[in-house]
């Protein structure tokens, strides 16, 4: 794939999550007055839903400027904190919307309030809504296609985890104004309602000590680098003088430098060879790894 169409690709991811950025914002203000108007706890579920997309659309929107302007596709360490750091936010903010939702549904649980007919104008702007973002999602699918990111990837989950939950949504809102007049749909909804928090809550641990995790810098295992150093061992006749190795851990990524030296007689083209080969090795050696080389005057 070349690096016009690469770029293209990473524009278009970039475009796609300022639009959703921007149009998160007056969806999250029209849930939130169906939500106070409609007495609906579902609808109050969807604006914590909609605070924690907002914030997430904006990392991304920040992550693909930065990648933009570098064009390098790679995530150097600050894009790579700031990734993380991003995604604990928006974890704490899911919590905090959910515990809050979970209270107010224990409340309305032994005091309901009958759904306002309000609601059905909400069922048309859910489905409006959701063709919206069922849009969004297939052309984030085109644009991971065209050019393969994680970050693009990632997006795409979201996206698709969103387009999930707006169906879901959107037939509970749909079962509560149809079936208003039964004594307990105050009762089951408030009850679906703290269950989906809860459900919601324990898939969200994970990620959040990944993203937790992440931020903590670590000095890789003994173990790999007794296998960056049976790599550089392989591959002796292709340096002339080896300095340091110097490593880190990042979540699931190793980040490797190796500081090595050539004698002055080699050729630029035969030093760059050399770089590829040593990479290969050590990749090898130590998978989802990314690695470096430092060239260094020799003493």
């Amino acid at each position: 794939m070349n690096a016009s169409t690469d770029v293209k690709s990473l524009q278009s991811q970039k475009k796609i999550a300022l639009i959703q950025f921007v149009t998160a914002l007056p969806f999250l203000a029209v849930t939130l007055f169906f939500a106070v108007m409609g007495r609906s706890l579902i609808l109050y579920v969807d604006v914590v839903t909609y605070i924690s997309f907002a914030a997430q659309m904006w990392i991304a929107y920040a992550i693909f400027k930065k990648l933009e302007k570098n064009q390098s596709f790679e995530y150097d360490y600050g894009l790579g904190k700031f990734e993380s750091f991003g995604g604990l936010m928006v974890n704490i903010i899911l919590y905090i919307g959910y515990i809050v939702i979970i209270v107010f549904s224990a409340f309305a649980f032994f005091d309901p309030e009958e759904p306002d007919s309000i609601l059905f104008w909400a069922i048309f702007y859910k489905i409006l809504v959701t063709l919206f973002d069922g849009w969004t999602y297939l052309w984030q699918v085109r644009a991971v296609k065209a050019a393969y990111s994680k970050l693009g990837d990632a997006q795409k989950r979201v996206f698709l985890d969103t387009l999930i939950f707006d169906l879901v949504s959107l037939a509970a809102i749909s079962c509560v104004y149809i079936f208003h007049n039964l004594p307990i749909i105050g009762q089951l909804e408030a009850g679906l309602c703290v269950a989906y928090s809860v459900f919601s809550m324990v898939l969200l641990v994970k990620p959040f000590k990944q993203c937790a995790y992440d931020l903590l810098d670590k000095t890789s295992d003994e173990d790999i680098q007794l296998k960056i150093m049976k790599a550089l061992a392989k591959g002796h006749d292709l340096y002339d003088a080896f300095h340091a190795v110097r490593t880190r851990s990042s979540g699931q990524t190793i980040y490797i430098d190796l500081l090595i030296g050539f004698s002055n007689e080699k050729k630029y083209s035969e030093i760059n060879d050399s770089f590829d080969t040593l990479e290969a090795l050590v990749t090898k050696e130590v998978p989802n790894s990314i690695v470096s080389v430092v060239l260094t005057k020799n003493n």
